[in-house]
């Protein structure tokens, strides 16, 4: 049933879909004070710190636009492309044809689903990714995202390995880099002044392969307009402590997410400790 609805709302044009979206992320906020509170915290610290403008009840509406672009760009992909604009595409497929490999980094920000999609149109890549926990959901992601020049592969054991083996061959390779990674698999990390349980797998990757990074946004234009893809290139080296090399990793994220401040997931549990792992640092 859940399918079916997913099905015929995609089916919808964008603009109309977005604006759908939108009332159910204000719904949601106004109905759950659980996800009213963390999406408040988040946003206003990060607000605090950086100094853009804090508006809640926009964030919890763009909130909902991210889930009504993801279902619309799973349903029609070479419309999505055809709405989609990317900066210094040039450079980026000279890296990944240089031969030498490349990491693109993503957050949850506007339409980040577009990103794998669009690099797919010129290059093969390797995209990494968390299942779902229903079934039917991961199921239907993967069906949807399907793309003869995109593999994706689990974060698991067996995940990494393949990332690896792609980047010795010098392919290209796509991370979700924002989400929070299961115990021993990353470091306490300041994100917007506050510590972060962040993956240091994208570090290790790069000091192993010695290859470049690029970190990729896909801000939300107007209503059904489309996405701009934007990029920026990692210039320096990783400093050698993990957790100093993840907050330079952190910091490229919040460059990016500065720029269109409301379209990032703010309600996602960022700042959570994951089951077994160590207390935050104070301050």
């Amino acid at each position: 049933m859940l399918y079916f609805i997913l099905r015929l709302l995609s089916s919808l044009p964008l603009a109309v879909l977005q604006i759908f979206g939108a009332s159910v992320g204000l719904l949601v906020y106004v109905g759950s004070s659980r996800y009213r509170s963390r999406l408040n915290n988040n946003h206003q610290n990060a607000a605090n710190y950086s100094g853009f403008q804090s508006a809640p009840w926009r964030v919890a509406a763009e909130s909902g636009m991210i889930f009504a672009d993801t279902i619309w760009i799973w349903r029609h992909p070479k419309s999505a492309i055809r709405k989609a604009t990317v900066d210094n595409l040039d450079q980026i497929i000279e890296l990944s044809k240089s031969g030498k490999g490349l990491i693109i980094l993503a957050s949850h920000l506007g339409g980040f689903e577009m990103v794998p999609r669009i690099f797919a149109e010129h290059m093969k890549a390797t995209v990494m990714y968390r299942p779902a926990r229903k079934f039917w959901v991961n199921a239907l992601m993967l069906k949807s995202r399907r793309h003869s020049e995109m593999d994706f592969v689990e974060a698991n054991l067996g995940g990494v390995r393949q990332i690896k083996r792609a980047l010795i061959k010098g392919g290209v390779v796509g991370i979700l880099a924002d989400q929070v990674p299961s115990v021993g698999d990353g470091v306490w990390a300041k994100f917007f002044n506050q510590y972060a349980y962040t993956t240091s797998f994208p570090v290790k990757l790069a000091r192993k392969t010695n290859v470049a990074t690029l970190f990729v946004s896909a801000e939300r234009l107007g209503l059904g307009k489309g996405w701009a893809i934007k990029s920026r290139l990692m210039t320096e080296e990783y400093p050698i402590c993990p957790e100093e090399a993840c907050t330079v990793m952190n910091r490229y994220f919040e460059k990016m997410i500065i720029s269109k401040p409301h379209q990032y997931m703010w309600s996602y549990n960022r700042y959570k400790r994951p089951a077994g792992a160590e207390l935050a640092p104070l301050g």
